[in-house]
């Protein structure tokens, strides 16, 4: 064998040295930059045989199955594709952010830059990211770096302790009246109405007071506007008595030239003023930067400064990085984030790490208004030849932003709240016979316990419908009793089960006995409360008495109940009872205030004439929910309920469930489509596991639609080929979307975990499962445009 090293003063001198000594068909082995030149070692082509039949067989690894295997090979793709993108477009100039010999950097900074932070920020982060981190580790240490400088309230007891005046300010719309709002739920959930006064000095804004007011009304907080320093001071000597005094102050641009005259208004009181200033989430960094330091040092040159900021509107954010960005670089401590409208749910005590998290997560489909560099690309881009524009260069791209897009979804769906992580290995195991059904049960059965536990106060509420599903083999459909259960805190979809009924489920098979022994696991960990559209037979409600269990039903207004020895129809039995507000709920884009008011019933078992009170009947708890609209006072929805009077100390949340009981239909819906999209295909003896991993999925698709993450449900409705684009703007993604989506996420998951060079060994029709793996890979090229 010959192998001979050459070396010139460049590579065509020897290349023409390799030529000359070894003839044209040659084999290079290395090509390298040396002192003095260029060189390159290599062999004649007819000793290569010789070399390929003493070498050793090339043994793939193993497959590797985790995300952070998916997140590893996007690395590497967009490296790749940094790389030749800087070949072709020419990004190693001397103006680069950061080190073109560094792809990871610079893919580390346009990553940064993409949500919102500033370039300045991410090079003086980015020069000190320890050497030899891969992309996942690097991401991890930049956002655990952002998270520890973004300054936050400790304790929310701190800044209610001290007592005195806690003033807004802000530009105009940033929602310091509904902050105002938000404030002072919290601090009278803490300590009592009667420490609390608030105060308006917004004169400009018509209904501005008005609108407090409505609040204050609510909340049994008084109310008062003034105008000038003096009705300030006149006011606050008034309320000395008071422990916290919350001021809604006028807003003014940055640029207004009265804004000193505020801050020195609020400067003449003689109790300790905490300034707080609100910051507009969706706002540019650049006007944020002006803001601040218009209120802390332009309009305050004395020192009256900011105590602190409270951000807001983070659900209208599209670049959140930017007030991040602003409040590190100016050291000012994030008190609250606001999320919506809703008072007082929309309002978080401030935490780094999930501001930060929410900064990244924040879906961004691609902005016109580019910095100078960016541009500078697209122009570029836009304006090369199509000799560049290949397709080997397309192709990377798609794959790269694919794998992205893939490795996103599944972090997000991989969260505890989801279950997917149970659902794929379900789903994994469904082909493995019904001896495979028991240790399949027993996962759900644990997995159940955990959810409940976290889900769940006191009690567990069940959902149950009747559906008639087609059977092969028979004539009539079956009636199939499809039962969901979900936590008491939020609604959460927990567990299901779907059992036949009727004479099909006197002989119980496997899968009913594990369904029965899952819904007595739930009973065992909380107590379950049925909700029903109408009050059940009273062997029913006799039963659920017996095993501990409580229930709710819907009534309708012309209902009869006996209470106090009288007969009522419920409507006018309403008009008698006194109300209470608790709350506020959106009413089809209005927001509505909720009444209830309680009584004692007994709901007899015959028909009820006249006003006679019959003997016998159902003792059961009335629970009546008004939603009154908060600006014009229009009564909106009226909705009556009777529950289990051990209830009667729950009629908050009684209401509440009922609410979330609107949605079983589609809920079922979601499931039913689950059941027979997953399952269709499954054979005689894997029904029973195809049928259980098939629940377990349309489970994973209603707790992502009940709540949904950054990315993962658009990304799913694109693999369904049903983008998100086409549905109406901000509309949901509906479950049965979901369900195809996830089908397609599992194949693809089996390609890019199978595929030729990772594994060395196709998947196993085992592993391929119903949904065909063609199906899939179609939707590929076309992600990367759809980001």
């Amino acid at each position: 064998m010959s192998v001979a090293r050459f070396v010139a003063a460049n590579g065509r001198e020897a290349m023409r040295q390799v030529r000359e000594a070894m003839g044209p068909d040659a084999v290079v082995l290395s090509n390298r930059t040396v002192e003095g030149g260029v060189e390159i070692v290599a062999m004649r082509d007819t000793d290569l045989g010789a070399v390929s039949a003493t070498a050793q067989a090339y043994v793939p690894p193993a497959p590797v199955v985790e995300p952070a295997a998916i997140g590893d090979l996007r690395g590497e793709l967009q490296s790749m594709r940094a790389m030749i993108e800087r070949q072709l477009a020419g990004i190693g100039t001397a103006g680069a952010p950061v080190a073109v010999s560094d792809p990871l950097r610079e893919s580390l900074f346009e990553w940064m830059v993409g949500a919102g932070f500033s370039g300045q920020l991410a090079r003086t982060l980015l020069a000190r990211l320890p050497v030899g981190y891969d992309r996942p580790a690097a991401m991890t240490w930049i956002r655990s770096e952002l998270a520890s400088k973004v300054p936050v309230l400790g304790n929310e007891d701190t800044l209610f302790a001290q007592g005195g005046v806690l003033a807004l300010i802000g530009p105009t719309g940033v929602g310091k009246t509904t902050t105002t709002a938000k404030l002072a739920a919290r601090f009278v959930l803490r300590h009592g109405a009667d420490k609390l006064a608030l105060l308006t000095t917004d004169s400009f804004r018509i209904g501005a007071h008005e609108q407090l007011r409505i609040y204050g009304d609510i909340l049994g907080v008084p109310v008062h506007a003034v105008k000038d320093a003096a009705d300030l001071r006149f006011a606050l000597a008034a309320m000395k008595d008071k422990h916290l005094v919350i001021v809604d102050t006028v807003g003014m641009s940055q640029r207004d030239r009265n804004l000193s005259e505020q801050i020195a208004m609020l400067a003449g009181v003689q109790a300790p003023v905490q300034r707080v200033l609100l910051l507009n989430g969706a706002s540019h960094g650049d006007t944020l930067n002006e803001v601040v330091h218009a209120y802390r040092d332009d309009a305050a040159p004395e020192g009256g400064g900011i105590d602190g900021c409270i951000i807001s509107k983070l659900d209208e954010a599209t670049h959140l990085g930017s007030v991040l960005d602003v409040v590190i670089r100016h050291r000012l401590p994030v008190f609250y984030a606001s999320t919506g409208q809703r008072v007082p749910e929309h309002l978080e005590l401030a935490r780094g790490a999930a501001l930060v998290e929410r900064a990244f997560l924040t879906p961004r489909r691609g902005s016109v208004f580019a910095d100078a560099d960016v541009a500078r690309r697209q122009l570029s881009d836009a304006d090369e030849s199509p000799a560049r524009q290949n397709g080997a260069d397309e192709a990377l791209r798609s794959l790269t932003e694919s794998a992205d897009a893939v490795s996103q979804c599944v972090s997000e769906l991989s969260s505890a709240q989801y279950g997917f992580d149970l659902a794929r290995t379900l789903w994994q195991q469904r082909g493995a016979g019904a001896s495979a059904l028991r240790p399949m049960a027993q996962q759900v059965r644990e997995a159940v316990c955990r959810d409940v536990n976290r889900a769940c106060e006191q009690y567990v509420l069940a959902l149950a419908a009747t559906l008639h599903v087609p059977v092969a083999g028979r004539r009539a459909p079956q009636p199939m009793l499809h039962t969901l259960w979900l936590g008491d805190r939020t609604g959460m979809p927990l567990a299901a089960t779907v059992t036949p009924t009727g004479r099909a489920g006197q002989a119980m098979g496997d899968a009913d006995a594990e369904a029965a022994t899952l819904r007595a696991t739930v009973g065992a960990a909380r107590k379950v409360v049925h909700l029903v559209d109408a009050l059940p037979a009273a062997a029913t409600l006799a039963r659920w008495q017996q095993a501990g269990e409580r229930w709710v039903a819907g009534a309708r207004k012309t209902a009869r109940v006996v209470c106090a020895g009288a007969a009522w129809k419920l409507d006018a039995l309403a008009d008698t009872l006194t109300f209470h507000a608790v709350g506020e709920l959106p009413v089809n884009g209005r927001d509505a205030v909720q009444w209830l008011a309680t009584a004692e019933v007994r709901v007899p078992e015959g028909p009820v004439r006249g006003r006679g009170a019959p003997e016998g009947g159902i003792d059961a708890c009335l629970v009546i929910a008004r939603l009154v609209d908060c600006a014009s006072g229009e009564l909106l929805e009226s909705r009556y309920l009777l529950c289990d009077p051990a209830l009667a100390g729950e009629a908050g949340q009684v209401a509440r469930w009922a609410l979330w009981s609107d949605a079983a239909e589609t809920r079922f819906r979601t499931l039913r489509h689950a059941v027979d999209h997953f399952a269709q295909d499954a054979e005689a003896g894997n029904a029973a596991g195809a049928s259980l991993a098939a629940l377990q999925l349309g489970l994973t698709a209603l707790r992502l639609e009940h709540a949904p993450t950054a990315t993962a449900p658009a990304f799913l409705a694109r693999l369904a080929g049903r983008p998100a684009a086409r549905n109406a703007a901000g509309a949901p993604v509906p479950g049965t979307v979901l369900n195809e989506g996830m089908g397609r996420l599992l194949a693809l998951l089996d390609v890019l975990e199978n595929y030729p060079g990772r594994t060395g060994a196709p998947a196993s029709p085992a592993q391929a499962g119903p949904v065909r793996t063609e199906a899939a890979l179609p939707q590929l090229a076309p992600l990367g445009a759809l980001q």
